[in-house]
């Protein structure tokens, strides 16, 4: 399957093509409304079907039949421009308060969810948080089924028909966390001895386990690190898990972005240090997950549209 084109190769100049050929109803009209000619919007439409590797129109006697993908396209696309568009309206009507409850750990509303609050659009919205901390994953999706909570920010996927999820980060890089006076703090990056002879702090959330890579021999010497680590505290608090860290000489594995956050917005005393070349990590993805019969499923889309462009250009 031909690689598909990353954000930063992509011509934007697409979207308004394909807003204009739906919208219009064919090419030809198309053409006219941006000012082009028919062939350009033919050669602009194969480019973005090369772009997604898929067929995105049909074509019928009544012209360019938009695909279901199309659609669905279109529609994402559509609220960039509108967004885009609220930029130059001075005095816009704001739509009536919206209420949407969002559930999650305290990462998801530490790291996630603040960033809604410096956002114009959310204006109408008017958030609440609750914890998922102590509910188990029947008792979540049952909340998400009768209304008590709209939104869930979780790093589990549910094999529920009932409930819709889509990934808005997911955890590729890892850091070592510990305290400043830490004398591990001299050396760039842990040795597997270091790592496995450490008291570690787990962060309950985040299942992150190391395993050995695949091109290092599992022999005799490697079979102490294939043991646990020397876990001395577990947490379902992130604040929690960083004191410890602060006063101890214990541990912690957390995603990167995630422990740089917190070192530099919680100002926290803590060091990262780079992991062993000879171990990796899973990915851990981050979902949301709505009710499909939400009969707010639109504004929570706009959230979630929101939370993915923000965690794509965040640093």
């Amino acid at each position: 399957m031909k690689k598909k084109k990353g954000v930063k190769e992509f011509d934007y100049n697409l979207i308004k093509v394909l807003d204009a050929v739906i919208t219009a109803g064919n090419a030809t009209r198309a053409s006219r409304q941006l000012q082009v000619t028919p062939a350009a919007i033919t050669l602009a439409i194969q480019r973005l079907q090369q772009t997604y590797n898929e067929e995105l129109f049909i074509r019928t006697r009544e012209g360019l039949t938009p695909t279901p993908r199309a659609h669905q396209i279109h529609r994402a696309y559509s609220r960039v421009l509108d967004m885009i568009d609220a930029t130059f309206e001075h005095d816009v009507r704001i739509a009536p308060w919206c209420e949407i409850k969002m559930m999650g750990d305290d990462v998801s509303e530490q790291y996630y969810i603040s960033q809604l609050f410096d956002m114009e659009m959310f204006d109408r919205f008017r958030l609440y948080y609750s914890s998922a901390t102590g509910k188990d994953y029947p008792q979540r999706i049952n909340e998400l089924k009768n209304g008590k909570a709209d939104l869930l920010i979780s790093s589990h996927y549910f094999s529920d028909q009932d409930i819709e999820q889509v990934i808005v980060d997911q955890y590729r890089s890892y850091k070592a966390v510990c305290n400043v006076q830490n004398p591990l703090c001299e050396l760039q990056q842990l040795t597997l001895a270091n790592l496995f002879t450490s008291r570690h702090a787990v962060y309950h959330p985040y299942g992150i386990t190391p395993a050995l890579k695949k091109d290092i021999t599992n022999n005799e010497s490697f079979s102490f690190f294939n043991s646990y680590f020397s876990v001395g505290y577990n947490t379902d608090s992130i604040n929690g898990l960083l004191s410890i860290i602060e006063n101890s000489s214990m541990i912690a594995i957390l995603p990167e972005k995630i422990a740089r956050f917190f070192q530099k917005q919680g100002r926290y005393r803590i060091a990262l240090i780079d992991l062993p070349d000879t171990i990796e990590f899973e990915i851990i993805k981050v979902y949301a997950a709505w009710h499909h019969g939400n009969p707010q499923r639109d504004e929570i889309r706009d959230v979630i549209a929101m939370l993915q462009t923000l965690i794509t250009y965040r640093k």
